[in-house]
C-alpha cells in the first residue's frame, strides 16, 4: 500500500474474489472523476465513494452547513486551519492586504468550489484573507476528517494536486498581467474574469456586483484609475453601468483589447 497500491488481498483467494476487488476499485475510481453537483449531496458521493464506510462517517446533507453574511470572513491571514470548505452557494473571494492597508485579490470562488484548502495540505497558516462577496452556505468539513480522507486514497489527493496547479497557474498569470499589462488590459481582464467564473449559465443579463473598492483589488490598480477605465469602457459601449451594476455588452472586444 505504501508503494501505491490501492487495495490487497489475502491468500487464499479465487478468481471471482480477484475479479470483484479489481471491478470495485474500478468503479471507485470511475465516481471519483466524475463531475459531481455542487451540492451537500455531491460533496457526500464523492466522500462516501472514496471513503472506507467502516470507518468514516459521511457528512449528511442537513449537518455542518454554516451560512454567512455578505463581506463576512470565514478566516484570516495567519490563523491556524482547522476545517475544509466547501462552497454550497455565494462567491467569496480571497485577497492579501500590505503594510499600508492596500488590497490585492489573489482567488474567486463559486458555487462547488473547495476552499482553504492550500494551508491544510502544507499544514501551515493561512496566508490569505477569505471574505464573502454575497450571502453564502458552506459545507464545514473537520480538518481530521480531511487528513484521513485525503491520506488513504489515491483518487481524492489527487484531485486536491490537481485543484493546487491549477491555482499555481492562475496565479502566475494573474502577476505577470499585473506586471506587464496596460490599463485598459488589466480592467478587462478582470471583467471577463469575474464574467467568465459567476455567469456560467452565460446569462445575457448578467451583472457584476463589486464594489469599486475589491474590483480595483482585483485589477491591482488604484481605484481611481479603475473608474476613469470603466467610464470609457461604458462611453465605447463595450459595457454599462446601472445603479452601481456592470453590464457587459461587447465580450468580444474586451477580449481584443490590446496592450
Amino acid at each position: 500500500m505504501e508503494m501505491g497500491g490501492d487495495d490487497y488481498i489475502t491468500k487464499p483467494f479465487n478468481t471471482t474474489e480477484l475479479l470483484k476487488a479489481v471491478a470495485c476499485r474500478l468503479k471507485k475510481a470511475e465516481q471519483i472523476s466524475k463531475e459531481l453537483p455542487p451540492t451537500p449531496k455531491g460533496l457526500n458521493t464523492l466522500i462516501q465513494t472514496a471513503a472506507n464506510k467502516d470507518s468514516q462517517e459521511s457528512i449528511k446533507e442537513d449537518s455542518n452547513v454554516q451560512k454567512y453574511k455578505k463581506k463576512q470572513e470565514v478566516y484570516l491571514e495567519g490563523h491556524r486551519p482547522s476545517s475544509l470548505y466547501y462552497i454550497i452557494k455565494g462567491k467569496i473571494r480571497t485577497y492579501k492586504r500590505n503594510d499600508e492597508g492596500k488590497e490585492l485579490v489573489i482567488g474567486l470562488y463559486n458555487e462547488g468550489d473547495f476552499l482553504g484548502y492550500t494551508a491544510l495540505l502544507e499544514q501551515r497558516v493561512y496566508n490569505e484573507n477569505a471574505e464573502v462577496l454575497e450571502d453564502a452556505e458552506l459545507v464545514i468539513i473537520p480538518r481530521e476528517d480531511f487528513e484521513s480522507l485525503l491520506f488513504n486514497n489515491l483518487g481524492i489527493l489527487h484531485k486536491f494536486i490537481q485543484l493546487l496547479s491549477r491555482n499555481v497557474t492562475e496565479k502566475e498569470e494573474q502577476l505577470l498581467g499585473i506586471a506587464y499589462n496596460s490599463l485598459r488590459k488589466k480592467v478587462s481582464t478582470a471583467l471577463l474574469s469575474l464574467y467568465k467564473k459567476y455567469n456560467s449559465s452565460e446569462n445575457a443579463n448578467y451583472s457584476i456586483d463589486m464594489s469599486r473598492d475589491s474590483l480595483a483589488a482585483l485589477t491591482g490598480v488604484a481605484k481611481e484609475s479603475l473608474i476613469r477605465t470603466l467610464g470609457d469602457f461604458r462611453d465605447e459601449k463595450l459595457i454599462s453601468i446601472k445603479e452601481g451594476l456592470i453590464f457587459v455588452l461587447n465580450r468580444k472586444k474586451l477580449e481584443l483589447i490590446l496592450n
